[in-house]
């Protein structure tokens, strides 16, 4: 008698053919962020699945990711490493587009289907010609095709227009022209402003996320995003390709003038001289106090024989230098006189944005590694990732190391004479005092009416105007 498990060993169950696939979908560039020709694609490979009988085990996703600019396809290479029975894709170079990503999947030794191009037959040496002839092609045409793009950029950027597929902070395209979003144009145009009257990236970063101006992606900004947005000079109508600029007149609207432009790179670039006039910022104040009729920053200007800070978004609130320095000043020194505020300062230094950029540079190395373990990335791409992030880690490492021993909030809280130590402090440093305090300054309009003057005929400061906050939450008059 023969046993029902003696029956089923005889049979070669390989030669049923496979029951089960995957689907692989791809898509170079995603305008709109929304998927359709995924799912354009996924239906047709659903259906092919059915007419074949297999049953669909994972659908593999790489969208608004290129095949042929040498970028790891995450979804291509896990698909790789789960080894399926079957793969199902729309066409040959949704799946292939480098010779190399075929030798990939010939290794598999799995049949592939394509909806739009009949199957690929990889297990015999005629089949395997053909595909490498075709992923030879496909190569060439991906090859062919950058250059055209290349040209066709030089070309519009000579007719004056701006190819971008990315929206930029500032700009969208409406019906093939590119206009400005007004209420990020402003934030653009502060931007400018307040580093050129001597603010920070970091500084401005922080202002920024402070008051819940989020990025185009929803992120917090930081001052790698804050530096790429003050260096694109198409914000002054400068029409470039590929870092060649072109003068001819741009066929958008600028947000901000040529002068601001100007002054923006005079000020980058002397930041870079050591002694030059923009690293020993001449006013104590500029963009630090903040208009209270519409919240914009006050930015150190001179009015008739005298240096005054005013809102120069609006031009609603200006204040005579001469006096409100004095009490910030005196605010300053008054908050250092606390002992308790300044044992505070000797053990906390304001590193915690250091820090926190850090930890994330150390976390993406980790994610690195990572990658490698699981096989997404080869060894050559891994160890290129991962040694330009140790790069970057160790130098944020030595600017915190930096931070520490030289910040000059430390340094005063350190000082035998608070006072005397503020006194000797260059007006840069001064300012940065005040900022890693979390002083906020805001000035409010004038009374109306002639000013009271003192028995000497002296115009009296109308000190009332000013209001201090501090970031931690305490006020003060």
């Amino acid at each position: 008698m023969v046993t029902s498990s003696s029956r089923y060993s005889s049979v070669n169950f390989d030669a049923l053919g496979p029951e089960t696939c995957v689907l692989y979908l791809r898509i170079s560039q995603d305008r709109t962020g929304q998927q359709l020709g995924v799912e354009r694609q996924e239906k047709d490979c659903r259906a092919m699945a059915k007419r074949m009988g297999l049953t669909i085990t994972h659908v593999y996703r790489d969208n608004d990711i290129s095949a042929t600019n040498g970028k790891v396809r995450p979804e291509f290479e896990a698909m790789l490493k789960a080894q399926p029975e079957v793969i199902i894709a729309w066409h040959q170079d949704r799946l292939l587009r480098l010779t190399s990503d075929l030798e990939k999947v010939i290794s598999l030794e799995v049949p592939v289907h394509m909806v739009t191009a009949g199957s690929l037959d990889l297990s015999t040496p005629a089949g395997r010609a053909v595909a490498r002839t075709v992923a030879a092609w496909s190569q060439y045409e991906g090859e062919q095709k950058a250059i055209r793009q290349q040209a066709a950029n030089v070309q519009r950027a000579e007719r004056g227009h701006w190819q971008f597929s990315r929206r930029p902070f500032g700009y969208e395209r409406r019906d093939k022209r590119v206009e400005i979003v007004e209420p990020e144009a402003e934030v653009v145009r502060e931007l400018f402003r307040r580093y050129i009257a001597g603010e920070s990236y970091y500084a401005l970063a922080a202002d920024l996320n402070a008051r819940g101006i989020s990025t185009l992606s929803g992120s917090d900004w930081n001052m790698t995003l804050v530096r790429s947005v003050l260096r694109n000079g198409r914000y002054a109508g400068v029409v470039e390709s590929k870092g060649v600029r072109y003068d001819v007149e741009p066929s958008w609207t600028p947000i901000i003038d040529e002068r601001t432009w100007s002054d923006y790179l005079a000020t980058r670039d002397g930041r870079k001289r050591k002694g030059s006039w923009s690293t020993t910022t001449k006013y104590l104040l500029s963009g630090l106090l903040v208009c209270d009729v519409c919240g914009g920053r006050m930015l150190a200007r001179p009015d008739r024989g005298r240096q005054v800070y005013a809102c120069t978004s609006n031009w609603c609130v200006s204040i005579s230098a001469a006096d409100v320095e004095p009490v910030i000043e005196g605010v300053v020194l008054g908050r250092l006189a606390d002992k308790r505020v300044v044992r505070a300062l000797r053990e906390v230094p304001d590193v915690e944005p250091v820090q926190l950029e850090l930890a994330a540079l150390r976390k993406r190395r980790d994610d690195v590694l990572d990658l490698l373990a699981e096989g997404v990335l080869d060894r050559t791409r891994a160890r290129q990732q991962a040694t330009d992030l140790t790069s970057k880690i160790d130098a944020q490492a030595g600017r915190l190391a930096s931070l520490r021993r030289e910040s000059p909030l430390t340094d005063l809280a350190l000082a035998k004479s608070v006072p005397t130590r503020w006194k000797r402090l260059e007006t840069l440093q001064k300012r940065r005092v005040i900022e890693e305090m979390g002083l906020v300054a805001t000035i409010a309009k004038s009374r109306p009416g002639r000013r009271r003057r003192d028995a000497e005929g002296n115009p009296i400061p109308d000190l009332d105007r000013i209001r201090i906050d501090w970031r931690d939450g305490e006020a003060g008059a």
